[in-house]
């Protein structure tokens, strides 16, 4: 199947070697694989996809990829950071993020030449991207941003009050960083430690343990807001720019170039609980990313027969039907 952390173009993977970040080995919530060999009717060409070190990411683009690997396809999937993912799409280093959360990723957007990159279709409407405190603390009044400096001494961590964030070059950490810096909701004597999301959460519970309140960049969906008593505090000042949404980008080229599989893009749509299921799957089932969203996709055929509506794969059979054969033939 498709193998994780490879930049195929030499460009950008050039300036990762020299930016320090570049990736290799698994993706973050489980293993790679070798190189899909594709369909043996099927196309010469490697779909690029991008992705980051987030459950929801690994998992949705592991589900996409397999369909896309279905259709006919070679696919390859690089992890990095988010700032490259956008300069991989631009350049046409990467075809695919179905991860692009928004608002807080509309300043990485800003960077690049936007008319290199389209949005296939917005693949999760309803979202939530915010900074969170447990329940205790949100009964004591911390239910917004603007309280959260009366509490300065209960979100001590080494004498400092702290936010967890996630993997260094995050958009929602960049949001804290931001407040911070323009000491928006009083926060400018405040820190944010950035690691990743598991090591963010591990801090989580481990306060939570000791009987400490504790605050940390939190999302909806996603399984944290099962396993912890938690708030998503109220942005007044929208800081994090209002309500967040999921999209699928697209390099224009690519999308201009494969009207097939830019059907499939724009129709690969996700509610809160598909999306919950798929992230619960990739950090607690034990599975390995690709078997994920293999059984994912075998128990869920008439979700992808809605993707695939009207889709032809690559060698101009019904794209549903060939995904179909594909998994009957993984599971012989």
């Amino acid at each position: 199947m498709q193998r994780t952390g490879r930049f195929v173009k030499a460009a950008l993977l050039g300036l990762l070697l020299v930016m320090g970040v570049f990736i290799l080995g698994a993706c973050g919530g489980g293993g790679g694989g070798s190189e899909s060999s594709g369909s043996s009717a099927g196309s010469d060409e490697t779909v690029n996809f991008g992705t980051v070190d987030w459950p929801e990411a690994i998992a949705k683009t592991n589900v996409a990829s397999t369909v896309v690997e279905a259709l006919g396809y070679q696919t390859d999937i690089s992890e990095v950071s988010v700032p490259l993912v956008f300069q991989g799409l631009e350049t046409g280093d990467l075809d695919v993020f179905v991860e692009a959360w928004f608002p807080t990723m509309q300043t990485n957007m800003d960077e690049i030449d936007q008319e290199s990159v389209t949005s296939a279709a917005t693949n999760l409407p309803e979202a939530t991207f915010s900074v969170a405190v447990n329940r205790e603390a949100c009964d004591a009044g911390v239910t917004s941003h603007e309280d959260l400096d009366q509490f300065t001494d209960r979100f001590e961590a080494g004498g400092t009050p702290t936010i967890y964030g996630i993997e260094p070059g995050n958009d929602g950490n960049q949001v804290v960083i931001d407040m911070i810096e323009n000491d928006t909701y009083g926060l400018g004597d405040w820190e944010i430690v950035e690691s990743s999301t598991n090591g963010m959460l591990s801090e989580v519970e481990s306060r939570l343990d000791e009987g400490q309140w504790v605050a940390f960049t939190g999302w909806e969906p996603h399984w944290m807001n099962n396993k912890f008593d938690m708030c998503l505090l109220e942005d007044p000042e929208e800081a994090w720019g209002g309500k967040s949404h999921v999209e699928t980008l697209l390099n224009a080229e690519f999308s201009d170039g494969n009207p097939e599989l830019d059907k499939f893009f724009g129709q690969m749509i996700v509610n809160k609980d598909i999306q919950a299921n798929l992230i619960d799957q990739i950090d607690n089932s034990g599975k390995e990313p690709e078997q994920v969203a293999l059984d994912w996709l075998n128990e869920n055929t008439e979700i992808t027969d809605q993707w695939l509506d009207g889709v032809k794969a690559a060698d101009g059979t019904d794209g549903a039907e060939a995904l179909r054969s594909y998994l009957e033939e993984k599971s012989a």
